[in-house]
C-alpha cells in the first residue's frame, strides 16, 4: 500500500471513529494493519473486535454492566491508536512528508539518547563557565563561538529527536518531564523541547506527552509555562474528539484549571489565537493602504516642506499648514493610529514586513523557526560584540521589543549582518549621540514588558508559530493549526476552562470586534442559555445574526432587547431597519417614527419615513418628509433624487423636471439621466428624453443593462400615460446613435 492509499485509509477511519461507526472503522484498519505485516496488531485487532461484538451482546440482555463505558471507551482509544501507527508504519516507507523523511533517517542512523543529549549540555555549560575566566580576546571570542556552535547542533539533535519520537511509554513521561524539570539544562533547550514536543503532538495525539505538556505548564519558568498552555489549547482544539478516552489528561487538566492564574493564561491565550486570525487582513492593509499612503505623503513632505525649515532654525513643531492638511485629507494620520492601536493591543504588525526576509540559511533548520532570540546564536555574536558599540540598539530594538516575535528579532538581526562592518560601526556612532535616550526608551520596553509579562511571551510565541506554518519552506507537510474554527466553546475540554461569566463575555465581546460574529455568536447564546438578562447582550446577538444575514433571527434579538430597554434608540433603528430589509413597510414606518421622537429632526430617520411612505404608495407624505429634509438641510442635496422620483409618480412632472435639472448638474449618474428621460417623456419631449436616455446608455456597462433598467420602469411609464408601442422604436434609435 503506498502512503497516499494509507492516508486514504487513515482519514476514513477516523471519520467512522468520530461518528462512533466502529464496525465500519474495524473493517478499514484490518486492511490497513494488513499491509503493516505486524500479525501482532492484527491479533491485537481481531481480539479488540471480539470483544466489541461481546459488548454489543450484552447490550441486548438484560444484565447491567457498570463496566460498559469504560470497555467501550477503551476499545475507542486502543483503535484511535492503532489507527495512527498502522499509518506511520505505512508512511514511513515512502512518504515524502519530513516527518517520515527524518524519521527514516533515524533508522539508518543510531540518534544520541535524550540523557546523552543532557550530558552535551551540561558540559556545553560548563565549558562556557570556565571560557568565562579567559580575558578577552581572539582566543576568548573563539572558543565562545566553538561552544555556540556546539550548543546548536545539539539543540538540533534535540529537537528532531523530540519531533520523531514515538509514542510515549510510562518511563519516557518520566524521563520527559524530569528533561523539562532539571536544573542542568538550560532554558533556551527546555523551550525547543517544548516545541518539538507540541509539534509531535501536531502529528499524533499521545496521551503521555500530553501530560509532560501539562506538567511544563506549572513550570516556574514563565516562558516555559506559557509556551506549554499555548500547545495544549491547540493541542485540546485538535483532538477534542477524542478527549473524554483519557480520563488521567482530565484529571491533571482538572487540577491545572484550579489555579486562577493558568485559567488567566489560558483566557489570553484563547483571545491571541482568535486575534492572529486578522493577520492577514494587517498584512494587507499595510501593503496596500498604510504604506503606499506613506510613500506618497513622503513626496508630499519634499513638496510642501522647506527643507531649511527641517534643518535650519527653524523649529520643528511648526509644521507647514499645507502640509498638517494634506496629511489629514490623506486619511493617513487615522491610519496610522489605527495602526499604532493594534501595535499596542498585541496584533501582529510584523508579519508582512518580515515574511520576506525568512530566506536566511538559518530558517533552513526546523527547530530554529522555534528558537528563543538568544545573542549567543553563533552567527550572531559579532553583531553583539563590543567592537561595534551596537549593543544599546539592539538591546532597545530587538532584545526588549514586546512587539517583535522571536523569529522576527533574528530575520532582524540577520539583516544587520548584511550590512557592511563600517556602516554598522557609523550606525552605532548615531545612536550612540542619542545613548541616553536610547536608555529610556530601554527602561519603557523593560516596564512595558513587567506589565505584559506572560502574555507578551505567549502572544510572541503564537506569532512564531504564525511564521513557521505561514513561512516555513515546506509548511504544506504540516497541518495548518491556523485554520482552525474558533470554536472554543464547543470543546469539551477547553469550555470549562473559559466558562465562567466574565470569561465568556471578554471572548465574545473580544470576537466581536474583530468581526468574528459566528464565533460571538455563539457565545452570546450560551451566556444568554445560561440566565443573562442583558439588553446588550440581546443587541450583540441581533447585530451578529444580521451581519450573518439571518434577518428574521436579528429581529427577534432586537425584540427581546427592545423589552429590556424600551426606550434605546439604537435597538429601535436596528427594528426599523431589519422591518424594512424585510420588506415590511408598514412596521418599519412605526419604529422610524419612533426612533425619530427619540431625535427629532434627524435627517436619515426622516429620509427613511419618507423611504417608508414610499413603499406603501403614500406619495404626499414621502414627498413631506423629502421637503421637510431639504429645508433642514438647505446646503446639501440628499433630498432632490427622492423628491425628484417621488413627483414623478404623483405626476408633478414640471416638480420633477426642475429636481433633475439640479441633480444632471451636478454628479449624475446613470438612474438619474434615466430618470430625467422618463419626466421629458412623459411631458412629450421626445427629442430631449431621448439625449438623456442616450447619456444612461453611455453610463450603462453594456445596453442590454440599460435595457433591463428601462422596462424595469415601463410599468411606472404606462401609467404616467406613455404609449409604450412607442418603446420599440425608441431602443432601436438609441442602438443606431450608439452604433
Amino acid at each position: 500500500m503506498d502512503y497516499k492509499n494509507a492516508l486514504t485509509y487513515k482519514k476514513e477511519i477516523l471519520e467512522k471513529l468520530s461518528k462512533r461507526q466502529l464496525k465500519d472503522a474495524f473493517e478499514l484498519l484490518t486492511k490497513l494493519v494488513v499491509n503493516t505485516q505486524d500479525w501482532h496488531a492484527s491479533e491485537k485487532l481481531s481480539e479488540l473486535e471480539t470483544n466489541y461484538k461481546y459488548m454489543l451482546h450484552y447490550q441486548f440482555e438484560d444484565t447491567v454492566d457498570p463496566q460498559k463505558d469504560a470497555i467501550y471507551n477503551t476499545i475507542l482509544r486502543t483503535l484511535y491508536e492503532m489507527t495512527d501507527d498502522a499509518a506511520d508504519e505505512l508512511l514511513t516507507i515512502d512518504s515524502s512528508n519530513i516527518f517520515y523523511e527524518r524519521l527514516r533517517i533515524n533508522t539508518v542512523r543510531t540518534p544520541l539518547t535524550l540523557g546523552e543529549i543532557q550530558k552535551q549540555l551540561k558540559d556545553v555549560t560548563e565549558s562556557w563557565a570556565l571560557a568565562d575566566l579567559l580575558e578577552a580576546g581572539d582566543v576568548k571570542q573563539a572558543k565562545e563561538r566553538e561552544l555556540s556552535v556546539k550548543r546548536e547542533r545539539t539543540g538540533s539533535e534535540l529537537f528532531n529527536y523530540m519531533f520523531v519520537s514515538a509514542r510515549a511509554t510510562e518511563q519516557d513521561e518520566i524521563e520527559y518531564t524530569s528533561f523539562i524539570n532539571h536544573q542542568d539544562v538550560p532554558v533556551r533547550e527546555k523551550l525547543l523541547f517544548i516545541s518539538a514536543l507540541t509539534l509531535n503532538l501536531f502529528h499524533r495525539f499521545d496521551g503521555r506527552k500530553l501530560c509532560v505538556l501539562m506538567n511544563a505548564c506549572q513550570s516556574e519558568e514563565s516562558s516555559i509555562r506559557q509556551r506549554a498552555i499555548v500547545g495544549l489549547i491547540i493541542v485540546l482544539q485538535m483532538y477534542d474528539v477524542r478527549w473524554q478516552l483519557y480520563p488521567e489528561c482530565q484529571f491533571k487538566l482538572d487540577a491545572l484549571a484550579e489555579d486562577e492564574a493558568f485559567r488567566r493564561s489560558v483566557l489570553a491565550v484563547v483571545k491571541q489565537l482568535i486575534r492572529s486570525r486578522e493577520t492577514e487582513e494587517i498584512s494587507r492593509k499595510l501593503t496596500e493602504e498604510i504604506i503606499p499612503e506613506m510613500m506618497k505623503f513622503n513626496s508630499l513632505a519634499g513638496k510642501k516642506l522647506n527643507m531649511q525649515d527641517l534643518m535650519g532654525e527653524t523649529d520643528f513643531a511648526d509644521k507647514n499648514p499645507d502640509w498638517q492638511k494634506e496629511l489629514e485629507n490623506s486619511g493617513l494620520a487615522n491610519k496610522l493610529q489605527e495602526y499604532s492601536s493594534l501595535q499596542m493591543e498585541g496584533a501582529d504588525v510584523f508579519h508582512s514586513t518580515f515574511s520576506s526576509l525568512k530566506n536566511f540559511p538559518f530558517f533552513g533548520e526546523l527547530g530554529n523557526w522555534f528558537l528563543p532570540f538568544d545573542v549567543q546564536y553563533s552567527e550572531l555574536q559579532p553583531l553583539f560584540s563590543d567592537k561595534e558599540g551596537l549593543n544599546v540598539l539592539l538591546q532597545t530594538a530587538v532584545l526588549n521589543s514586546s512587539h517583535m516575535c522571536n523569529s522576527d528579532k533574528y530575520s532582524f538581526a540577520f539583516s544587520l549582518m548584511q550590512i557592511p562592518s563600517s556602516q554598522r560601526q557609523m550606525m552605532a556612532a548615531r545612536f550612540g549621540e542619542e545613548s541616553d535616550q536610547l536608555k529610556e526608551m530601554q527602561k519603557e520596553a523593560e516596564s512595558l514588558n513587567s506589565k505584559a509579562g506572560e502574555e507578551v511571551i505567549s502572544n510572541q510565541y503564537i506569532q512564531d508559530l504564525y511564521r513557521f506554518f505561514k513561512l516555513y519552506p515546506y509548511k504544506n507537510n504540516f497541518f495548518d493549526i491556523f485554520k482552525l474554527r474558533l470554536n472554543f466553546y464547543d470543546k469539551k475540554s477547553i469550555s470549562p476552562l473559559i466558562s465562567d461569566h466574565s470569561s465568556m463575555l471578554q471572548i465574545a465581546n473580544y470576537c466581536f470586534d474583530k468581526n468574528f460574529f459566528s464565533e460571538a455568536l455563539g457565545i452570546y447564546q450560551k451566556l444568554i442559555d445560561n440566565g443573562a438578562l442583558e439588553s446588550d447582550l440581546w443587541q450583540k446577538m441581533g447585530y451578529c445574526k444580521q451581519m450573518l444575514d439571518d434577518l428574521k433571527g436579528a429581529l427577534d434579538a432586537y425584540l427581546q432587547a427592545e423589552l429590556l430597554s424600551p426606550d434605546n434608540s439604537w435597538i429601535i433603528k436596528r427594528i426599523a431597519q431589519v422591518y424594512k430589509s424585510l420588506k415590511d413597510p408598514q412596521r418599519a414606518l412605526e419604529y422610524y417614527q419612533r426612533a425619530a421622537q427619540l431625535n427629532p429632526n434627524n435627517l436619515n430617520l426622516e429620509l427613511n419615513i419618507g423611504h417608508c411612505y414610499l413603499d406603501l404608495g403614500e406619495y404626499d407624505k414621502a414627498l413631506n418628509c423629502y421637503f421637510k429634509i431639504e429645508v433642514l438641510d438647505s446646503k446639501s442635496s440628499r433630498a432632490w433624487r427622492p423628491i425628484a422620483w417621488t413627483a414623478f409618480l404623483l405626476r408633478k412632472f414640471e416638480l420633477a423636471q426642475q429636481y433633475y435639472k439640479q441633480i444632471l448638474a451636478d454628479k449624475p449618474n446613470v438612474h438619474d439621466f434615466l430618470n430625467a428621460g422618463h419626466v421629458e417623456l412623459c411631458l412629450n419631449r421626445k427629442k430631449i428624453a431621448l439625449d438623456l436616455y442616450l447619456n444612461a446608455a453611455r453610463k450603462s456597462s453594456d445596453f442590454n443593462q440599460f435595457v433591463a433598467l428601462f422596462e424595469e420602469d415601463a410599468k411606472e411609464l404606462s401609467a404616467a400615460g406613455v404609449d409604450t408601442s412607442f418603446f420599440p422604436f425608441l431602443l432601436d434609435e438609441l442602438r443606431y446613435k450608439l452604433d
